[in-house]
């Protein structure tokens, strides 16, 4: 009975309401990452990483089959994170991603997204895995603009150079962009 009752909750979340759910979408968005806590193998310590503006670029498509609700896409970042050892490094971050859109309200939609990427860092820094999360939430001015603000969260498990391995747990970001 429990089931059932929530399904009945969520199902209004889930309907069309009044947006037009483009199959292709495109994002632009400026963000910032905090400063988290970065592990250097060797010589074991622990140090910072963050402190940076974010740029990235994203490219979604989103499945018919699926009601235009679920979909998959590709992303472009770039940074110059405090990276200890190597005080601020460029960073280039090309990947994927899997998104979900959900109306919540007439003009608005909440797009909870799971990034897969390859890190690499400038000045021999290394490289590194990127797993990402993040929740957007989208206002709908009109067809064409659809502001976002979003938080998230990035990591490092597995990466370095060829001295160390280096990572880093989740780092918290924030992001405002806009969707085309």
């Amino acid at each position: 009975m429990k089931r059932i009752i929530l399904l009945v909750l969520f199902l209004p979340l889930l309907e069309a309401r009044a947006q037009d759910l483009k199959a292709n979408e495109f994002s632009i968005s400026l963000g910032y990452m905090f400063e988290g806590e970065v592990y250097v193998w060797e010589p074991n310590f622990y140090g910072s990483v963050g402190e940076t503006f974010l740029l990235k670029a994203e490219f979604d498509h989103y499945f018919a089959t699926l009601n235009g609700r679920f979909g998959v896409g590709a992303y472009y970042s770039f940074s110059m994170p405090w990276y200890d050892g190597y005080e601020e490094v460029s960073v280039h971050e090309i990947g994927a991603v899997l998104k979900a859109r959900l109306n919540a309200g007439d003009n608005i939609q909440i797009k909870p997204g799971a990034y897969f990427g390859y890190r690499a860092y400038g000045d021999d820094a290394g490289q590194g895995l990127g797993i990402n999360g993040s929740v957007a939430v989208q206002y709908s001015v009109s067809e064409k603009l659809k502001p976002f603000i979003e938080l998230g969260i990035l990591s490092q498990p597995t990466g370095g150079n060829d001295a160390t391995d280096i990572t880093y747990s989740p780092v918290f970001q924030i992001s405002a962009g806009v969707t085309f």
